[in-house]
């Protein structure tokens, strides 16, 4: 290893060299794929030959480069995952347009992998293996995760590969010590409700602690590039020749010797989100139950502000609390369905109050105009309306594929496949849109009774006045919508989001001067 660090920091003229022809060799590889048209039967061969001989390309090179440093070695397993990642999905691709109920499965045995192509229906079961030829290694993959309307497995065994896949790192105390083995699914589940299993025969016995762990890529949290998060060893005798590792989740999969015995596994984004929209929703019930209470009993019910704050704030609970319960329930299709109508008429709700929050503060501020009148109306309208929509919604589902079309196959909400999600998103658009509107008009309408204040004095009120009734008006959801566009966007969404009940608490029950007048 001392040899290894001298080198490591030693920069030879071959480096470059053998660095830039693995990136073209990687880029060359995804372009001419590319062109392979995958409708063809014969598609899948053309790939495999190509992938073969660009796998033996990236050999030759590893073969040569015994005085690069650990820097192009590290570049170097970059363009073979990449070259890896372009095959399996070219091989998925493939997959979706070749098999059928005539032909539901396709296993070939090439010279450097085995390969399973599957179609699993929903309600199958019995567990799917992708097995070896010495049917010594294989993936199973619980029937239990297949989607409802079914779905594509695909399984590869890279007999070679994990020699390619050396240490990258000097001060690296582990080393691969099976085949690879990837698998991807279409559609793939965010979550998986039973872990893959997965048997590998170890390259040599060794009494060394075993660990599983998936490719990850070269980054802070996997600076070899590999990551144990998520798998564990399931059985594996220190001199045996077989390991059995557990994973909750889909990728690619090897088993690493561990000589120091640690372990650092960090959080995903994904856990993160996790995390803050169950501590948000817990925060946000607990304000939203405060708020119902001291609203029904420590104010004036007959008063139309006191019957919008509950509404609107017990059609919000109700529908966080379906969401807590039953965003996870996939596996029975009645009862996804039911959480996910649920969701939509209570959110739906919500958003009617919202609307009705925005109208009352019109009419008050700008017309000075009392709607208790009116209020039979609005509460007509904000039950019966959401009650609609999610009629209309189920409608189209079991019109066009069914009911179980109704939910995506991930979780239970309104599908995205077939769009029926827009008849959500697009109400809450019209209502956001009418809020904003509404929202500068009255703060047009304050500043003009505050002719006598300066400047800064009436951009401190617009930024206040748009601070307190940012969670009254649904301003939070707007994030939401701005989501794809750049991942801090999705957790500004979720923390005000999640939270929304316990702004609405702290801003307009805290500060509620007749609430706590009624305390007192």
């Amino acid at each position: 290893f001392n040899k290894s660090s001298d080198s490591s920091t030693a920069v030879t003229p071959e480096a470059p060299k053998i660095s830039s022809r693995t990136e073209k060799l990687a880029k060359d590889f995804v372009s001419t794929l590319n062109k392979v048209d995958v409708q063809q039967n014969s598609s899948l061969k053309e790939a495999v030959n190509l992938f073969q001989d660009t796998i033996e390309e990236y050999r030759r090179i590893h073969n040569l480069e015994t005085q690069v440093n650990l820097k192009k070695r590290e570049e170097r397993v970059k363009s073979i995952s990449e070259t890896a990642k372009a095959f399996e999905d070219f091989v998925l691709k493939y997959a979706q347009h070749h098999l059928s109920e005539s032909m539901p499965q396709i296993y070939r045995v090439y010279e450097s992998l085995v390969l399973l192509h599957q179609r699993a229906s929903h309600g199958n079961n019995q567990d799917f293996y992708l097995v070896e030829p010495q049917k010594v290694e294989y993936i199973r993959i619980p029937s239990r995760i297949v989607g409802r309307n079914g779905s594509l497995l695909v399984g590869i065994i890279y007999t070679d590969l994990h020699s390619l896949f050396k240490p990258t790192r000097i001060d690296n105390n582990t080393s691969l010590n099976s085949k690879l083995i990837a698998a991807t699914m279409d559609p793939m589940p965010k979550q998986l409700e039973q872990n893959v299993i997965m048997r590998f025969r170890n390259i040599k016995a060794t009494d060394t602690k075993r660990q599983c762990v998936f490719w990850n890529e070269f980054n802070e949290e996997s600076p070899d590039g590999w990551s144990g998060e998520g798998c564990h060893v399931v059985t594996s005798e220190s001199d045996s020749e077989e390991t059995e590792c557990s994973c909750n989740h889909l990728t690619h999969f090897a088993v690493l010797l561990e000589y120091d015995g640690t372990q650092t596994i960090t959080g995903t984004h994904q856990k993160t989100l996790n995390i803050l929209t169950y501590m948000g929703l817990a925060l946000s019930l607990i304000g939203i139950t405060i708020t119902v209470f001291s609203y029904i009993f420590l104010s004036d019910m007959h008063q139309p502000l006191s019957q919008i704050r509950v509404s609107l704030t017990g059609s919000l609970g109700a529908g966080q609390v379906i969401f807590l319960a039953g965003i996870n329930k996939s596996t029975i299709t009645a009862t996804c369905v039911a959480v996910a109508a649920l969701m939509q008429y209570f959110f739906t709700a919500a958003f009617c109050w919202m609307m009705v929050e925005g109208i009352y503060l019109y009419l008050f501020i700008v017309k000075v105009y009392n709607i208790k009148n009116r209020m039979a109306i609005y509460h007509a309208f904000s039950w019966v309306f959401p009650a609609v929509m999610v009629i209309f919604s189920l409608s189209i589902a079991a019109g066009k594929d069914g009911i179980k079309s109704f939910v995506d196959d991930e979780h239970c909400w309104m599908s995205s496949a077939n769009n029926l999600i827009w008849i959500f998103v697009a109400f809450v658009i019209i209502v956001e849109v009418l809020n904003i509107l509404i929202l500068v008009r009255v703060i047009r309408e304050m500043t003009k009774m505050q002719q006598k204040r300066g400047t800064i004095q009436h951009v401190r009120l617009g930024i206040r006045t748009c601070v307190i009734l940012l969670p009254l008006l649904g301003f939070t959801w707007l994030f939401g919508l701005l989501s794809p566009v750049h991942r801090a966007f999705t957790y500004i969404f979720i923390i005000l989001n999640s939270t929304q009940g316990f702004l609405i608490f702290l801003l307009h029950c805290v500060r509620n001067s007749q609430v706590r007048f009624s305390k007192k």
